[in-house]
């Protein structure tokens, strides 16, 4: 297996201080083109639980019935693109008050610029990115990360309170959303391989 690429992440440009993250990764049979194509077209009916897990947290797709692409309704959410290199990365960004159950107060992102220097009190900044790694044998290691940033000391106490409620169905369902974009980029790659 080769050493993890030593060049520099959109993530680690776009949010390289974080007051809380969490990594997970998972190897992939797949070409890193078609694995960031299964990025962009598994669905919440993919991820185990996703719909279920949503709800509890009060961010459950309204009238949706799962067959949405993720990243689509993650748009939908307020998330941005902050960056996106196919075949390599991709990084989404949201800006709010994530422990406000019902005024979340997600600010519009403009640009990543507007991501990376937003400080206005009282909230926090989240970043989530998709890392593709080509390895020796011909797979991938496909990781995601997510940090969060708070603006002051008041928003970073209320999001690791938070954070500490919501962490472990966080983390399921980051494992949940890799494991179906491998089937989904397995799947792809096999089929084009008959």
């Amino acid at each position: 297996m080769s050493a993890p690429s030593t060049a520099t992440r959109h993530l680690d440009r776009l949010l390289p201080d974080y007051d809380v993250h969490e990594v997970h990764s998972i190897r992939v049979r797949a070409h890193p083109l078609a694995i960031h194509r299964a990025l962009f077209e598994v669905t919440a009916n993919e991820v185990w639980l996703f719909r279920a897990l949503m709800t509890v947290r009060g961010l459950g797709a309204r009238g949706s019935d799962g067959s949405r692409p993720l990243v689509e309704g993650a748009q939908a959410g307020g998330f941005a693109i902050l960056a996106d290199e196919p075949g390599r990365e991709l990084v989404l960004g949201v800006m709010g008050r994530f422990w406000q159950l019902r005024q979340r107060a997600i600010q519009p992102i403009d640009s990543p610029g507007a991501f990376t220097s937003f400080a206005d009190p009282g909230f926090t900044r989240a970043a989530m990115n998709f890392l593709i790694e080509p390895q020796d044998d011909g797979a991938c290691r496909l990781t995601t990360e997510t940090r969060v940033r708070a603006t002051d000391a008041r928003a970073r106490r209320a999001f690791r309170a938070y954070w500490t409620l919501v962490h472990p169905g966080s983390a399921f369902i980051r494992r949940m959303w890799l494991r179906a974009i491998r089937r989904r980029a397995e799947a792809a790659s096999s089929a084009a391989q008959k």
